[in-house]
């Protein structure tokens, strides 16, 4: 299955910029506003002569505004097909949330063409905030336009969408729990976690419901409860009617919709997302009676679990297979009880994900990246407190204790493989660990809850040799609090937090924080 693949270059090849500015002025201040654009593949014209005339932006509440932007040619797609990106300008905007954007071009014959976008985003005083323009070149040749993605969260994955690297959801028509139809698409504007189950499995289909549920918790405390949908589809819509998840529903208490359909729309909904069909073999003794209807169980059903993370236009943006890590102190009694000696043994084991790794994969999406002051559910992290120490194991096999370090400044960069924005970051972070190593600069890559051979394979394999600790119980991650991926934090010779970012760093953001805490 194709995953979000982020486009990681996506700032770094258009850091050439045009000094422009604003007249408008905030008491806010100002921040920078760099203006993209990139051409959808596959391209299947061109090129397009273009020339960038004007922008003009609508902050919240306010009105059209022109922003003053030197003109410039371009030749579409040319070496700007995604994830490639051309630099239009970087101007200086007043901080404040902005709803609307609009760029005008000259292309050829056609003349003056207006691409007014209804787009969010927000500047930030003394930060950089990227906003892409999409096209696509059609026959004639002629320029069409596309979306609009206004945030470094947002951008990336315009990048990736424009490039074709991930996959939109099915559109397809399911029946729930009460035999009501339903489809994804209602969602929409929501994150949706989606995950596999089967009624009569007792082995990793609890975990996941367990873990569901936990999540579902801390969702509500951090006040995300209104912005997520849960929801869980069968893979064996033979057996598990609309009847027989009413049944399982109210056993175990879940507070979500559970999906079944025809054989033929939920067998082609999970073929479409990669995952496996099905398999039925034969029970090797007695067969267990299914606990919905009372019956032996035909047979022993082996299948993928599968929990999908899809963002609110409706793209998949995170998948995790397996079952989750749980305590069994946390697990339901009734959900607990209903695992079979396999399932036991699965729990005991543990799995490769945790609630709060899907957490961590949904907050990035519900909020624009931002410096913070402090992360929510913690007191300790906190710039000008220090730091909370620990200590963790190595890629490399050594260990290293925080403390340890103190006397010379320290960037941690929490990270994981599944993370889109932590994969733009790397080469950034990488980068500055080179420059900034004779200075004293300790960069301290940190993975949260994956292993060392996952960790190790996905740094080669985007050309990072640096070592990182494993968070593999994500113990460190929740002692700083952390809401999402990625986040940088950064230490001072004394081990006092200076700053803290949360979400893809920019360029600019990243020498402001190291010169803090160099000159700390």
């Amino acid at each position: 299955m194709r995953r979000w693949l982020a486009a990681a270059a996506a700032v770094a090849l258009v850091a050439a910029a045009i000094a422009v500015a604003i007249s408008r002025e905030s008491s806010l201040g100002s921040g920078r506003l760099l203006v993209l654009t990139t051409v959808v593949r596959p391209a299947s014209s061109g090129p397009v002569a273009a020339r960038l005339l004007g922008l003009r932006v609508m902050a919240v509440g306010g009105a059209w505004e022109t922003v003053s932007v030197a003109p410039m040619m371009l030749a579409l797609p040319g070496s700007y097909l995604a994830p490639n990106a051309a630099n239009l300008a970087q101007v200086s905007l007043a901080a404040g949330r902005y709803k609307g954007a609009e760029l005008e071009l000259r292309v050829g014959s056609r003349g003056n063409i207006l691409d007014s976008q209804e787009v969010g985003f927000q500047v930030i005083r003394g930060q950089t905030t990227p906003l892409l323009f999409s096209f696509k070149v059609a026959p004639g040749p002629n320029l069409v336009q596309g979306p609009a993605y206004g945030g470094s969260s947002q951008v990336t994955f315009g990048l990736a969408l424009a490039s074709d690297q991930i996959q939109s959801v099915p559109n397809t028509s399911f029946i729930n729990q009460k035999g009501q139809p339903v489809s994804l698409s209602q969602y929409r504007g929501k994150v949706v976690v989606l995950a596999s189950f089967l009624t009569e499995c007792q082995e990793t289909c609890p975990l996941v419901a367990a873990a569901l549920l936990q999540l579902r918790q801390l969702l509500q405390q951090h006040g995300l409860a209104n912005q997520v949908q849960i929801v869980e589809i069968s893979q064996d819509p033979h057996h598990d009617t609309p009847a027989i998840l009413s049944k399982y529903q109210r056993y175990f208490s879940l507070p979500w919709p559970l999906l079944t359909g025809s054989i033929a729309a939920v067998n082609s909904f999970w073929s479409r997302l990669g995952v496996p069909p099905v398999q039925a073999l034969p029970w090797g003794g007695p067969a267990p009676i299914d606990l919905f209807t009372g019956q032996p169980e035909p047979s022993n059903l082996v299948h993928a679990s599968v929990v999908e993370v899809i963002n609110p236009q409706g793209y998949i943006v995170t998948a995790m297979q397996s079952w989750p890590t749980l305590g069994a102190s946390t697990i339901p009694s009734t959900i607990y009880k209903y695992l079979d000696a396999q399932g036991r043994s699965e729990q005991r084991k543990g799995g490769s994900w945790t609630p709060q790794t899907i957490l961590r994969a949904i907050t990035p999406l519900l909020q624009q990246e931002r410096q913070v002051a402090a992360f929510p559910g913690t007191s300790a992290a906190v710039p000008g407190h220090l730091a909370p120490d620990f200590t963790l194991s190595a890629s490399d096999g050594g260990r290293v204790t925080l403390s340890q370090l103190r006397g010379d400044p320290v960037m941690l960069d929490f990270w994981a493989s599944w993370c889109a924005n932590c994969r733009a970051d790397m080469a950034l972070v990488a980068k500055a660990a080179s420059q900034y190593r004779a200075q004293g600069l300790r960069v301290v890559l940190i993975d949260d809850q994956e292993s060392a051979a996952v960790a190790t394979h996905f740094l080669r394999g985007i050309g990072v040799h640096l070592p990182t600790l494993l968070d593999s119980q994500g113990k460190v991650a929740q002692g700083y609090g952390l809401p999402g991926l990625p986040v940088a934090v950064f230490i001072d010779r004394s081990g006092r937090i200076s700053s803290l970012v949360l979400g893809q760093l920019e360029p600019s953001q990243l020498r402001a924080s190291i010169a803090r805490v160099l000159a700390g």
